[in-house]
């Protein structure tokens, strides 16, 4: 939270900062696509980055809202049909409880395998047990689909990021390519 605040302050000192008007411009693109071509009188070019970074944000916001919201699914789903409280456990517990019937049959798996230290103790609320296996692959599946949404968002960030760079490079060859003329009266 720190860390935003202070990348607001600090962008915002910037954008309200008495630079040259080129390097306010590209520093405006790099805070919000399109608003360097705005500035410049690119309307129809900024407008379509203004498109972008909102459709980008909307994938950033709704994928990690719809992710939060299959997560509680999934975890509501374990409480009442595995009997296994998910609250303060791992993601590659929620895995397992996926993956396996009961924990006596994750525990027998890993004892096979020889990979005794995986296996998970009893009594300390890692306790399992689906009541059906089709219950079980729709937990998985809740959990998938919340893994799914996770990774759009984490996508969409890179797309932000990666725009911010494409409005900058767009405003650099709109001053090369159509140079604003400023004419001052004295």
């Amino acid at each position: 939270m720190k860390k935003n605040i202070l990348f607001l302050l600090i962008s915002t000192s910037i954008l309200l900062a008495d630079v040259s008007n080129p390097t306010a411009n590209k520093l405006r693109s790099l805070f919000l696509p399109g608003l360097g071509e705005h500035s410049m009188g690119h309307k129809k070019t900024a407008k379509s980055f203004f498109i972008r970074e909102a459709a980008l944000w909307f994938v950033c916001l709704g994928g990690n809202k719809v992710s939060s919201w299959y997560e509680d699914d999934y975890i509501a789903f374990a409480a009442v049909h595995a009997d296994i409280n998910l609250d303060q456990k791992s993601y590659i517990f929620a895995v397992n409880v996926g993956h396996f019937d009961s924990f006596s049959d994750y525990n027998e798996n890993k004892a096979r395998k020889r990979q005794f230290n995986e296996m998970y103790e009893s009594g300390k609320g890692n306790e399992w047990e689906w009541d059906s296996a089709e219950n079980r692959v729709e937990f998985d599946r809740l959990r998938i689909q919340s893994i799914t949404y996770e990774k759009y968002a984490s996508f969409a960030i890179g797309g932000l990021l990666i725009h911010r760079i494409i409005s900058l490079i767009d405003v650099i060859y709109l001053e090369r390519n159509f140079p604003q003329v400023h004419i001052e009266s004295k």
